[in-house]
């Protein structure tokens, strides 16, 4: 009898430092910190080129009563599509439209992620233009 007291002893002992094992290495292997994933620094506001505007026009009115052509209205609707952020000083963007009578030069400014641009501007062209616009030139505003 003794002897399987013991053995039974032995075996409620196996089982407890088992799970005592067990919980300990669980516990230390929870505390290692997990590797970081080293990410590059997001990128430094710069001074954007003309390509990274993209410049769409926008037709609000139309008016082609007279036998020379066609008067438009048209706004323009810039996105920025670069991939580094806009400094944050107020920026002038040159852009030309084409598609009417003549090119015609225009510009918008930008501060932060916001433009500011003309409305209605009018333009002449022949029934059915079709207008593009071109960013030129962008300068920044002085500090």
């Amino acid at each position: 009898m003794n002897a399987r007291r013991l053995i039974a002893a032995l075996a409620v002992f196996a089982v407890v430092a088992t799970g005592l094992g067990i919980t300990i290495g669980v516990i230390a292997a929870g505390k290692q910190a997990p590797p970081v994933a080293s990410q590059p620094p997001p990128p430094a506001p710069r001074m954007p080129t003309p390509a990274e505007f993209q410049v769409g026009v926008v037709v609000t009115d139309q008016n082609c009563t007279g036998p020379a052509g066609c008067v438009y209205k048209y706004r323009i609707d810039p996105r920025y599509v670069g991939r580094h952020p806009l400094p944050d000083k107020e920026i002038k963007v040159t852009y030309q439209v084409t598609g009417g009578d003549k090119p015609q030069v225009g510009d918008f400014t930008v501060h932060g992620d916001q433009a500011r641009v003309l409305q209605d501007v009018a333009i002449d062209g022949p029934p059915g233009a079709r207008f593009q616009a071109l960013v030129t030139q962008i300068v920044g505003s002085a500090p």
